[in-house]
């Protein structure tokens, strides 16, 4: 059985590895509600975090910071609903 934080970590990994030109988009959900979309640059080799609801993105360049962040959302919005 898989940990959150590993499930998190494997759709992040897998946007990583695909090698299609343009960016790699995943919508991260809770009980079937968005609470994060996650955007891949591949040009840039960056991941871009945002949260719904939040007009700032977060920018990372380190898969496991990135799996953080989306772990604390999706635990954010938990605690709020």
């Amino acid at each position: 059985m898989q940990s959150r934080l590993m499930k998190i970590m494997s759709r992040l990994e897998a946007m990583y590895q695909d090698r299609h030109i343009g960016d790699q988009k995943r919508t991260f959900e809770q009980f079937g509600i968005p609470v994060c979309e996650v955007t891949y640059h591949q040009a840039t080799g960056v991941f871009e975090v945002q949260r719904v609801g939040q007009v700032t993105s977060r920018i990372f360049d380190d898969l496991d910071l990135v799996a953080i962040e989306v772990y604390d959302a999706i635990k954010e919005f938990e605690n709020i609903y």
